[in-house]
């Protein structure tokens, strides 16, 4: 009789465990709404960044970039960039920017969990610079991974590859 008594409780805390162990994983899982919600918000800010891109204003841009030890790029040249390095080519590319126009071919964000997304981009970009030249870049594509730190979605590293640039003088 003990032994069955024993066996009826360790089978109780054995299925209390499961249950736990299966609501728990489930509460990690997000609504739909959820997840369109936050593909909505990384949306959001790429268009700005494009935005912001387009006008030559690299600061704004620069804006949604964290800035911090962590980050990581890989720019279109081969380099591995940190923040400040990053920085530093963006605000001499920019300074030698009237102005750039970028169409979407592609856009695809993947949401991980609430505060961590993947965003995969391919391009045409169109730039025209301040000595006249036109550079053309053809299927340039950017790969970014955003997180939300403080409530805001920031870049905390971004992967970015071309073809090589046209340049018409």
């Amino acid at each position: 009789m003990t032994c069955n008594i024993s066996g009826r409780i360790l089978t109780f805390i054995l299925a209390c465990t499961i249950l736990m162990s299966c609501s728990i994983h489930n509460s990690d899982k997000m609504t739909e709404t959820e997840t369109h919600d936050i593909v909505k918000n990384v949306k959001d800010i790429f268009d700005k960044m494009t935005e912001y891109s387009e006008g030559a204003q690299s600061d704004l841009f620069l804006s949604h970039y964290d800035n911090s030890p962590t980050f990581l790029h890989f720019s279109g040249d081969g380099k591995m960039r940190n923040y400040e390095e990053f920085k530093k080519a963006c605000t001499e590319y920019y300074k030698g920017l009237k102005e750039q126009k970028i169409m979407t071919i592609r856009e695809k964000i993947h949401v991980v969990d609430t505060n961590l997304a993947v965003l995969g981009w391919t391009g045409d970009i169109v730039a025209q610079l301040k000595s006249g030249d036109i550079m053309k870049m053809n299927n340039y594509s950017i790969s970014s991974v955003f997180k939300k730190i403080d409530n805001k979605w920031k870049v905390i590293h971004s992967h970015e590859s071309s073809l090589p640039a046209e340049i018409i003088k």
